[in-house]
């Protein structure tokens, strides 16, 4: 799945409900590596097929859903299969509907402990696909990270903690 990633020339991501969170950690942190990255919106299905009208051969995409899974995303990863796109499906058994229209199909339980479903063991295998991509991505990756730094410290973005305000001397 980190091969496609990192070869494709564009990268979608889609997940719903509890998923979007997965979904837009995962937006963000491949934005710090790629530019080719889109979070699809998904707040109806036709504005996923409008987002998606390009997807096709060298774009991988990244769908993410767990029980209920969600229409939206099933029909989604089954237009992009069809499109020509290199489908990755992180999902919770290999007899999720997802399951059918992934080229990759990745595994993660997402028990649900209470009302709400448990988004650990994806959110790990999401954090060890980033690390890898970093990993191959490596000289890439500390130049972003050191261009950004270099414009955070410029604009006082973030502060170092060592005063209430947030302010230091230097920055008065």
């Amino acid at each position: 799945a980190v091969d496609h990633i990192v070869k494709a020339r564009r990268i979608y991501i889609l997940g719903v409900r509890s998923s979007s969170s997965l979904a837009a950690f995962l937006d963000h942190s491949l934005r710090m590596i790629f530019d080719n990255v889109r979070l699809v919106q998904t707040a109806s299905g036709a504005e996923v097929f409008e987002q998606m009208l390009g997807v096709g051969d060298g774009d991988a995409v990244i769908a993410i859903s767990f029980p209920r899974y969600s229409k939206r995303i099933i029909k989604a990863t089954e237009y992009a299969h069809k499109s020509g796109a290199d489908v990755i499906c992180l999902t919770d058994s290999v007899e999720s509907p997802l399951a059918a229209s992934a080229d990759q199909l990745l595994v993660a339980q997402s028990d649900m402990v209470s009302f709400v479903d448990s988004l650990t063991a994806p959110m790990s295998l999401i954090n060890a696909m980033i690390a890898y991509i970093a990993k191959k991505k490596n000289v890439e990756v500390i130049d972003t990270l050191e261009r950004l730094e270099a414009i955070w410290h410029e604009y006082n973005v973030y502060t170092n903690g060592n005063s209430a305000s947030g302010e230091t001397k230097n920055d008065r």
